[in-house]
């Protein structure tokens, strides 16, 4: 496959990133079989024009040589595709539903030392999709995708782990953090701010959990970030911050916030809140744009 029709073959796989990028790690309790949806036909520069132009000479291709596009890179060894070709059996895009081949498509990326791949195929044996139910080797993958690196992976794991061992659990979850999951700062703002078994309860460090997620942007941090700073829990109680962080996680989507922002927004002054407001927007701006 030539250098040309490799870099054609990711903007096609782009034009689906809309779908396929969040299937790639999406959770799997939603994966059971459904009807199949058609996605739509793939937008994709024309080669040629790529570089110079890359809004122009836009040619439309079907679900079918999409589907056919990827199964050649695939099988000449490209694991992104592998990946993406697993999602089409599963979904039934281009080809017949079919769980069993979208289990061998991971596992093929699995053994060619993808980490995603050994995750999906460690989730696939977890449930039975497609292969018989091994919570051993399901175990096992996880594991090897997380020594590679693989925030999912970790947060599994912690998943996994809790509430039986939380110490272990809270170190996975400092990684999946680190790989930039905010799930993981949710989760372990609760686990350090209540404490479990050996795990020493600790506000200040539940506090820079919050702080990290909502340096992602993540809706739930501002808002559970906004309940340390009002409560006061792992540094001193900031009623100003507090109402910062409150109106972040509106703006971010949060919903149910009227009854402590109209509070804070009493207790502080016309003055304080458009300052709060002015703050809250100016660390969305800049944290969605990073």
């Amino acid at each position: 496959m030539t250098p040309r029709f490799t870099a054609l073959l990711v903007t096609l796989v782009a034009g689906f990133s809309a779908i396929i990028l969040v299937l790639l790690f999406y959770r799997p309790a939603a994966d059971t079989p459904t009807a199949p949806a058609q996605p739509a036909a793939v937008q994709a520069p024309a080669a040629q024009t790529q570089a110079a132009q890359p809004e122009a000479g836009r040619q439309t291709i079907s679900v079918q040589e999409a589907f056919d596009r990827l199964q050649e890179a695939a099988e000449a060894g490209n694991t992104q595709a592998m990946l993406n070709l697993a999602e089409f059996y599963g979904r039934g895009w281009g080809v017949k539903q079919n769980f069993t081949e979208r289990f061998n498509w991971y596992q093929k990326a699995a053994e060619a030392g993808d980490p995603r791949g050994i995750y999906q195929a460690a989730l696939c044996r977890e449930l039975g999709l497609g292969t018989p139910v091994d919570p051993e080797a399901a175990r096992a993958g996880f594991e090897k995708a997380a020594e590679a690196g693989l925030p999912q992976a970790h947060l599994k794991l912690a998943e996994g782990l809790l509430p039986a061992d939380p110490v272990k659990a809270a170190a996975h979850l400092e990684e999946a953090l680190a790989g930039g999951l905010p799930l993981a700062a949710n989760m372990l703002g609760r686990l350090y701010l209540q404490g479990a078994g050996e795990l020493t309860a600790d506000a200040g460090k539940a506090r820079q959990a919050l702080q990290k997620g909502a340096e992602l942007a993540d809706p739930e941090a501002l808002k559970n970030l906004a309940v340390m700073f009002r409560q006061g829990w792992g540094g001193p109680a900031d009623p100003a911050e507090a109402l910062k962080w409150y109106l972040a996680a509106r703006e971010a989507g949060w919903q149910g916030l009227d009854a402590a922002l109209t509070e804070l927004e009493g207790a502080l002054g016309p003055q304080a809140v458009q300052e709060a407001a002015a703050r809250a927007r100016a660390w969305l701006a800049e944290h969605r744009a990073q």
